[in-house]
């Protein structure tokens, strides 16, 4: 898994790592990382203003020696200012040695009320991914499991500014390439009527809740259009994604869909599902209110799969009842959930 560290207090310098984080193949995963650290999270002294809790979580990629991040006050950052920018905290490089190669790891990080800019570096100019592995990092906001900014290509560094206490602003797509802009995820657009009225309920929601467990940044999904028979799932349309996520966090969620079939694909960076170093989490899948599949505990690969359809037409009104009719198992051991709803579940763990 990962190493997870806690400072609270100011003008901290992270130099000291503990070591041996689960590395993790790349590309195409094909083993259950056997090995986890034995470090408990270490928490320094305790200021006596009140703070607001961040996390950092982090993915290396086969280089973390050229891989370091900084907070810093204000809106200035160490290579634009080098002179004036006020460093919080900072992370040296990551040593190699000490088994961060591909490895995953959160700091927990808590600041008081005011504006800061958070800047994450690579010394070769290549980002986290994707030429050397696929390493990516993310900073939430604990309090709400808000995103602040996440990322992966990027050339020498990267850099968000944002307030504490923090408050999300509202979604928005400027370049309306379909991606919101500060999260990254696909949202789904609101169904309209055929007169471009917003529809007054949604016959088919899918819903999902999520708890994360201690590596947050590892967890990512997304709902696509089912690709069509003999492909693979990474054909079908993204309507809907989120992550990477804080850790410990529960997430509810919910999108109201078109009438079709879906897959909905449940990725965890390090082949183990939602078991974290000390906690674990877990996914349920609903439709319409109904939970029809709970996942994410028994993983050994980088994906799982579970088929969705939904049946109802929007434009029927009249009818908000959610029949599920009777479960059954055909000969391939593919779940069937038979009524107004269908849902079809079917795991899929090979490369």
């Amino acid at each position: 898994m990962g190493i997870t560290s806690i400072i609270e207090d100011t003008d901290t310098q992270l130099n000291e790592m503990t070591s041996n984080p689960t590395p993790r193949p790349t590309p195409s995963p094909t083993n259950v990382p056997t090995v986890r650290p034995t470090d408990t999270p270490t928490v320094s002294s305790a200021p006596s203003e009140t703070c607001y809790r961040l996390e950092i979580g982090l993915i290396f990629d086969e280089y973390p020696g050229e891989t370091k991040w900084e907070i810093t006050k204000g809106r200035r950052n160490t290579i634009d200012f080098p002179d004036s920018a006020v460093v919080v905290k900072s992370s040296p490089f990551y040593d190699p040695n000490d088994g961060y190669e591909e490895a995953s790891e959160t700091h927990i990080i808590c600041l008081p009320e005011g504006k800061y800019t958070f800047t994450i570096m690579d010394r070769n100019k290549d980002g986290m991914c994707c030429g050397n592995g696929e390493g990516r990092y993310a900073v939430t906001y604990q309090a709400t499991g808000e995103i602040i900014k996440h990322g992966s290509e990027f050339e020498q560094f990267e850099t968000v500014t944002f307030t504490i206490p923090y408050e999300a602003p509202p979604l928005k797509d400027e370049n309306n390439d379909g991606v919101e802009d500060r999260t990254q995820n696909v949202i789904p657009p609101m169904i309209l009527t055929d007169n471009g009225i917003p529809i007054s309920k949604c016959e088919n929601e899918f819903g999902l809740q999520l708890i994360t467990d201690d590596y947050g940044v590892e967890t990512t999904w997304e709902l696509r259009e089912r690709a069509p028979a003999g492909e693979s799932y990474e054909q079908g349309k993204v309507v809907a994604s989120g992550g990477p996520y804080t850790s410990d966090f529960e997430y509810d969620i919910s999108y109201c869909v078109l009438p079709g079939k879906y897959t909905f694909v449940f990725y965890d960076w390090q082949c183990d599902g939602l078991i974290g170093k000390d906690l674990t989490g877990t996914y349920k899948l609903k439709v319409n209110g109904e939970e029809v599949y709970t996942g994410g505990g028994d993983m050994d690969d980088y994906w799982e799969e579970v088929k969705l359809e939904f049946k109802k037409d929007q434009s029927d009104a009249a009818k908000t009842e959610s029949s599920f009719g009777t479960k059954m198992i055909d000969s391939n051991g593919v779940y069937w959930i038979s009524g107004v709803v269908s849902v079809v579940m079917s795991m899929f763990m090979t490369m």
